[in-house]
């Protein structure tokens, strides 16, 4: 069995070699787009698409600053494709296509999905400023454009609409991104005093609408997740979304009271993680209010999909030196390298006991890579992992407590321990669609023929721990990684 990753900090370069691997020569990124915060994913919702998401726009602006530091072509060129891609695909309606994440192609409407596009290729343009094209730069320009009058028009600031938002509530970190994508255009490309003026008197207004004091104590600000619900906050990895555009409004606009909004929002994160079984630092799911009390759930929560959380406090760590905020993003480092696999990916999840745990979303593993390269930069070790042929070669395998991912070369699978029979599911990185794995039972819903996944190594679950069956493989072979509670005691024998 391989041995176990550093403990001070994951394997960057591994991360971006993975993440890399889904992505297609069109600039489409890929993945099995499971939701670790819901738990839901498009094999639950009976969608069974696995294509280009925007919730995974965030490896662009990765790019973006990997290529800041160093100009690869090849890197280079990927970028510009994913770049074109972004830009050009689109609903009639103005909305960008390929918004369903967790419920696949089934949903052609939404805030949030949208808003993260324009977010990813705002920071795009403010990392590759100095490199992009003006040709580039007006492509993004009019994308987002696009968008925003889209989204305005769908999703009307303030207003009242059923259309993508639960119940008709208006939702923080919707709105807020959606703000952030305006303010880095902003940014970018100026405006007028009244332009100016207007964006901060909606930056004023959500600060109003969703901030209140005193959870988990009076250093810090939580935001409730709707405007018209004051029992629930939004859950923890979302925070990104308040604190990055806050953050900015102080650089833009030079008022400390968008810095201290900030601060205070990252005290709330940083204050209300819990330790998991492994003795891990986390990340907390969400607070409710009981009618008498604020209660905090922290499982089933997220490990992969911390970043853009992470990212934010990392940009306000720029203007205030903070101890606390620091010794958070330390320990977060740490836990994420306790659970990587040595194929450069993470176990998604903890407490679902499903394939939420296990399935590692390109999704959410972009917004990951764009707080490493952030925090981290690129030492050689990260671009000798980035371009390694290697790594991609062997089986790579993260068990979980009832069920299995596996990859190897282009091939993926949900599968189960031996004797068992209830996911069975096999994609490709390179086919936007997956499904169950029918090749003995034939049919029309049989996948094609190159979809088959053979040899797998087979793990056999007892009351004992976890064996793997003898097979054509060698256990010393596989990239292994565990989120199970029991342990893994070799080979059966």
């Amino acid at each position: 069995m391989k041995q176990p990753l550093g403990t001070e900090k994951p394997h960057a370069g591994k991360l971006a070699n993975w993440l890399l691997s889904w992505v297609q020569p069109n600039g489409a990124i890929h993945g099995f787009h499971n939701h670790s915060v819901w738990g839901s994913n498009p094999y639950r919702w009976a969608d069974f698409t696995c294509g280009h998401s925007t919730w995974g726009s965030p490896l662009l602006p990765a790019l973006a600053i990997l290529l800041k530091k160093r100009r690869e072509p090849e890197l280079e060129r990927q970028l510009l494709q994913l770049i074109r891609f972004q830009t050009s695909s689109f609903q009639e309606d103005g909305q960008y296509a390929h918004i369903g994440f967790q419920i696949g192609e089934s949903a052609k409407l939404g805030l949030i999905h949208n808003a993260i596009a324009n977010v990813s290729l705002g920071l795009t343009l403010k990392y590759g400023v100095d490199y992009l094209s003006d040709e580039v730069k007006t492509g993004i320009r009019t994308a987002m454009e696009t968008n925003f009058e889209a989204m305005d028009r769908i999703y009307p600031f303030g207003g009242i609409y059923t259309q993508g938002r639960a119940h008709g509530k208006a939702i923080s970190n919707q709105e807020y991104a959606r703000f952030w994508g305006k303010l880095l255009h902003f940014r970018a490309f100026g405006g007028d005093l009244e332009r100016s003026d207007e964006l901060r008197k909606q930056l004023d207004s959500l600060i109003e609408l969703f901030h209140f004091r005193g959870l988990p104590d009076m250093a810090c600000e939580a935001s409730y997740r709707y405007d018209q619900d004051k029992t629930s906050t939004e859950p923890g990895e979302y925070y990104g979304l308040l604190i990055g555009p806050l953050v900015l409004a102080y650089e833009l606009f030079d008022d400390e009271r968008y810095l201290a909004h900030a601060g205070a929002l990252c005290k709330h994160v940083a204050r209300s993680t819990w330790q998991d079984q492994k003795g891990h630092l986390r990340m907390h799911r969400v607070w409710y209010h009981s009618g008498s009390k604020w209660v905090k759930l922290d499982e089933p929560m997220l490990i992969a999909g911390m970043g853009m959380t992470l990212f934010a406090v990392d940009q306000y760590l720029t203007h205030v030196q903070d101890e606390e905020l620091s010794n958070y993003l330390a320990a977060s480092d740490r836990t994420y390298a306790a659970y990587q696999n040595p194929r450069g990916y993470f176990a998604s999840a903890t407490g679902w006991s499903n394939e939420a745990d296990v399935a590692p979303s390109t999704a959410w593993h972009s917004h990951d890579l764009l707080y490493f390269v952030t925090r981290h930069k690129a030492d050689e070790n990260f671009w000798n992992d980035l371009t390694s042929k290697e790594l991609g070669q062997g089986t790579s395998v993260l068990l979980g407590n009832t069920c299995i991912w596996m990859e190897r070369h282009q091939q993926w699978s949900i599968t189960d321990y031996y004797g068992r029979d209830v996911y069975q599911l096999i994609g490709r990185k390179d086919e936007a669609h997956f499904g169950r794995d029918m090749m003995w039972v034939g049919g029309e819903r049989a996948l094609p023929s190159h979809f088959s996944f053979g040899p797998r190594p087979a793990f056999l679950k007892t009351n004992d721990g976890i064996f793997v069956m003898p097979g054509e493989w060698e256990l010393s072979d596989i990239q292994l990684s565990s989120v199970a509670d029991t342990p893994l005691l070799g080979v059966w024998k």
